[in-house]
């Protein structure tokens, strides 16, 4: 009988070596600060990092788990005597982990089956826990796959950030740009798009912080979203007051709700947005 591991890389806020008793194992991110290399949730926290961003005028930079690193994991996988793994990435628009776990699968002469999330964050994660889910029922691969490949699709990420800053000293957006937003005071809203695999897409612009939240709020209630079907989450960087804010303006348009969660964004993509940047993410919910 197969035996199935679930890799994650820790975009998904799975910090390696936590979950691989139960199946499900990390990669870390990189993290770049001055010039120093940080492997993510392992030398350095999302909330450090923000922390540093507020205190310095730094720029932060990421990038792929190292080669190393995912074929540690992939032989702490064999180790524990898996035979297949399905590999679940960040988002394919915002990073090349995927393919650095198909080299390692390659390098290691394991079977992978490949996700990619489209995304990062909590509906990652619930990826990563939807597919031990279904390992643990004893569902053919083929099956784990077409069920998380949907739920890919029945999900959305939204970002906003109240300045381009982070965003111009990342080389995310041109000097032109930055200058151009801060001239007219836009504040840009922003949505992962799938066709692009996951790459970061304009959506819409606004001229103050709090619209743009409200926006964001008013779409996803717009696609559909209610209090009983789905995962909803409001992830900030370092603005617990306005995520705060917009749970409860949600709740107010779709009613009570226990599937809303409010969290820091991971550092991958904290990091480019800047202090007092938000992401709101919705998943549908698979029985």
């Amino acid at each position: 009988m197969t035996k199935i591991a679930v890799l994650v890389d820790s975009g998904c806020q799975i910090a390696p070596g936590t979950m691989d008793d139960e199946g499900i194992f990390s990669a870390s991110l990189a993290i770049e600060i001055n010039q120093k290399s940080y492997r993510d949730l392992i030398d350095i926290s999302n909330e450090e990092v923000f922390r540093k961003m507020a205190r310095e005028n730094i720029v932060v930079k990421t990038s792929q788990p190292a080669t190393g690193d995912i074929v540690a994991q992939i032989q702490a996988i064999k180790a524990a005597g898996y035979d297949h793994i399905i590999g679940i990435s960040i988002a394919t628009g915002l990073s090349a982990t995927l393919n650095g776990m198909a080299l390692g699968a390659d390098m290691e002469q394991i079977q992978i089956t490949l996700i990619d999330s489209k995304s990062t964050a909590a509906n990652h994660r619930y990826l990563a826990f939807l597919a031990k889910r279904l390992i643990e029922r004893g569902l053919p691969v083929k099956n784990i796959e077409a069920i998380l490949k949907e739920a890919v699709e029945n999900a959305a990420t939204f970002i906003t950030t109240p300045n381009l800053d982070q965003l111009q000293r990342g080389g995310r957006i041109t000097p032109a740009v930055a200058m151009l937003g801060k001239m007219l005071k836009i504040v840009p809203i922003m949505k992962l798009n799938h066709e692009l695999g996951g790459k970061i897409d304009k959506y819409s612009q606004v001229r103050t912080a709090k619209k743009a939240n409200r926006l964001i709020v008013d779409a996803i209630v717009e696609e559909g979203v209610n209090n009983k079907d789905y995962l909803i989450t409001i992830q900030h960087v370092l603005d617990p007051d306005m995520a705060l804010a917009m749970k409860e303006y949600l709740i107010a348009k779709i009613g009570p709700c226990d599937n809303i969660e409010i969290a820091l964004l991971p550092s991958v993509v904290g990091a480019h947005m800047g202090i007092g940047g938000i992401g709101y993410q919705y998943i549908k919910l698979v029985d």
